[in-house]
This record gives C-alpha cells, structure tokens and sequence, in this order.
C-alpha cells in the first residue's frame, strides 16, 4: 500500500485487517528463531562485529558461499538469507539463525543443523557458537553494541527506563517460536494460553547460569531482566485475558506506547517519548512501516501477523529444539488448547504476574494452589501424547535434566562449577 497519514481509527482498521489476512485456515506450521553467542573458546569473551574474525567478517564469508544479502547497512553486512532460512545479528553481536516455516521435528532438525553447520565452516579454530540465556563472560559495558542504525536509537533511549534495558539487548539470547492463528477468536483463545503459560514455559526453559561472568544465585535471570525494561511494553500484555481482546484491543495497545523509532518512506526517526497516536498525524506509513511498528514492542507474547512466543532461553542443542516442539503440541492440538484455557480462565491475569514472581526465587513454587512442578511435568506428559515418536527426544532429554537438576539452569550451574571445560563443550554447537 502507498504511504499515506492515517487517522487513529483507520489506523486500527488497516493493521487489524493486516492480522486478518495472515490467518490460517489449518494451522500447522512454526517459525523459530535461535540465537546464539560468538565467543573465544579459551577466555570466553565475546567477538565485537567490527574486530577481525568478528560477525562482520563471518558475515561477508558467507555472501560468498551462496548467502544473499537481504540486509546492509554502509558497508556492514547484517543480514543473510538461504533456502528460506535467514541470520541477523542482535545488538550485542548475537547470532540469530531464524528458520523458514517448518512442520516436523525431522525438518527442524535438519534445516538447524544445515545452517550451524554453515556458520561452524567458517569459524576460526579458537571460536565457538554457544546456546545459553545469558553471555557466559563478557560483562555489558565490554559489548560493543552492533553498528546498526536502529539499535543506536534504541540504546538511547532505553537508557533511562529500567536497570536492564541494556542487559537485554546486548547479554541475552532466547529462542521465540511462531504459530498461526486461524481467525481472531483463535487469536484471542492462543493469546491468553500463552499468556497463562508464559511464567510456566519461563520456569522450565530457564538456561542462564551466569550473569555478567558470575554464577546467577537466582532462577529465571530472563524474567528478572524483562521486569526491568520498560515495563510497558514487556513481560505481560495486559487484558488479554478478557473475551473481547482481539485485533482491535492489541492495535490501541500499539497506539498507546511510544514505538521508540518509527519509519517512514524508507527513514528511521527518533520519537522518543511521543506515543504512536501522537505520532500519526506528523507521518505518512506503509505496510512496511506497519510491520515495524508491530517489532517495537517486545511482550511475552507478540502479534505479528502470527502469535510470537517469547518466553524461553536459547538453550544448548538438542533441548532447545524441545521449544517448539513442545509450544507446537500444546497449541496446535485443541484437546489441548481447551485444556489450559480452561486453567487460564479460572487463574486469570494476576495469577501470571504473582508466578513471574516466585519463580525469580524458586525452581519451582506454588502459586494459588499451583505447583509448578506438577504443572511443568503435566506438559511435557500431555505433548508426548499428541506429538509423534520421533519428536519425544529433546522432550525426553528435558524431562530427565527437569528430574534430577530442577531446572537447565541448575544442571548448567553445578556443570559449570565441576567442569568448565566440559561446560563449554555442553553449550557449544
């Protein structure tokens, strides 16, 4: 669509139409996202995109091995794309290998290993691809922040609205996975199950043992940073457990958050503290401009055209395949699906901000009569029987560390303690 200045109710008109034409008349595929850390395999310390060796480098390797450049900004390569599969640098030089829309655990499988494999073929011999929720060494303010025009807006401006703003963009890696929706009351049905799962999914794909180079004393070191970066736009998405919250509801929550940096006809401009529906009348928007507005807002659980799920650490292969996995069971199956909507609708929305609570201290608490133990081990027994046999093996893998450690993040804790060698061994791909 042409560029043009919307008013706020045709504004809510044209992006929630943009919602309705993505959906699926039989959903069954997922989209997901990996991200990764580049690091020295004897200090640990991370690789900044303009060093030698660094993400620049490896980058413009693979242009010449059959990558495409789908995203350059100067003479800074960030973006690559082959067979549908794409890698995109987060702020803080974390690789994210995002994988065309899949449906099997076979193809899943595969399509992660063709492309790590890609990117191990051009590493040095001292570097490694780690997977884990938080950089094992290096501390924030030794992360060079990636020379990209839209992070730079985003680093200023989040550097007064939350004591983790800066954490989050250049210390985490998660993995997100993408579901359809088949109209808005499907929407509005995954939406509050994600919603109600989120702490849970949180809890039991808890993967960061460090922070900032040291052993994390806490659990859920991911929740504790989206709690501290502006609140408003993370963690919860708020009244989406209410009936009437569909396309509508989601695009005034848009509207009433400032988007940080809005683009129009091609440019970036710094907004700052101005909210979207003030915004509107001083700039002409287009469907692209659109979708960027869709990313500057980083709740649990996202629209985009499909429902993102944000929750989950990146974690060390092959666990980190039992995320979409799982998330594929429990929302594509509507035994299922009834089933934890049924939970959510009788714990409701505070329930969920009580949970992001205690599972910052405890592996696994027990909220308004729920045990997180109990709920956390009914999942993984619920998609093992929905879920063919040949996806039960990141499952099974997860349950067993669940057993005996509580959480990956306690496995990885006591490795690391005993072990670093083998540490780093574990969280490498």
């Amino acid at each position: 669509m042409d560029a043009k200045i919307y008013t706020e109710s045709e504004f809510i008109q044209t992006m929630s139409d943009m919602f309705k034409a993505h959906a699926s008349e039989a959903p069954s595929l997922m989209g997901v996202e990996f991200e990764h850390f580049l690091i020295d395999e004897k200090t640990m310390r991370s690789y900044d995109y303009l060093e030698p060796d660094g993400q620049r480098d490896i980058f413009k390797t693979l242009s010449t091995r059959g990558w495409k450049v789908i995203l350059k900004e100067d003479d800074n390569i960030l973006g690559l794309e082959k067979d549908g599969h794409t890698l995109t640098l987060e702020p803080g030089g974390q690789i994210e290998i995002s994988l065309g829309v899949l449906e099997t655990y076979e193809e899943l499988d595969a399509a992660y290993q063709d492309v790590v494999k890609a990117l191990k073929d051009v590493l040095k011999s001292n570097q490694r691809l780690v997977s884990i929720g938080y950089h094992p060494k290096s501390k924030i303010t030794d992360l060079a922040l990636l020379p990209k025009e839209r992070y730079g807006y985003m680093y200023n401006y989040f550097k007064d609205r939350g004591k983790y703003c800066h954490n989050m963009m250049k210390g985490t890696a998660s993995t997100q996975v993408s579901i359809d929706y088949k109209d808005e009351a499907d929407y509005r049905l995954k939406n509050r199950v994600a919603q109600f799962l989120s702490p849970v999914l949180a809890s039991l794909f808890d993967a960061t043992p460090l922070f900032e180079g040291n052993l994390y004393k806490g659990n859920n070191c991911r929740v504790s940073i989206w709690q501290h970066t502006d609140i408003n736009r993370s963690k919860i998405l708020h009244g989406s457990f209410e009936d009437d919250f569909g396309f509508e509801a989601y695009c005034k929550y848009l509207l009433a958050l400032p988007p940080i940096i809005l683009k129009s006809q091609g440019t970036y401009h710094y907004t700052e503290g101005e909210t979207l529906e003030m915004l509107l009348p001083k700039y002409a928007l287009d469907t692209s401009d659109f979708e960027h507005i869709q990313s500057m807002v980083f709740p649990d659980v996202r629209l985009k055209g499909f429902l993102e799920i944000r929750m989950a650490d990146a974690m060390p292969y092959p666990y980190n395949l039992s995320v979409p996995m799982i998330i594929k069971a429990i929302f594509y199956d509507d035994a299922l699906l009834n089933k934890y909507n049924q939970m959510a609708l009788k714990y409701g929305e505070a329930w969920v901000s009580k949970a992001n609570e205690a599972i910052l201290t405890s592996v696994n608490p027990v909220v308004a009569g729920l045990n997180f133990a109990t709920l956390k081990e009914e999942i993984l027994n619920d998609v093992m029987q929905v879920l063919p046999q040949k996806s039960y093996r990141p499952i099974m893998l997860l349950q067993s560390i669940v057993h005996e450690s509580g959480s990956v993040k306690n496995w990885l804790s006591s490795l690391y303690t005993r072990d670093k060698e083998q540490f780093l061994k574990t969280i490498s791909l």
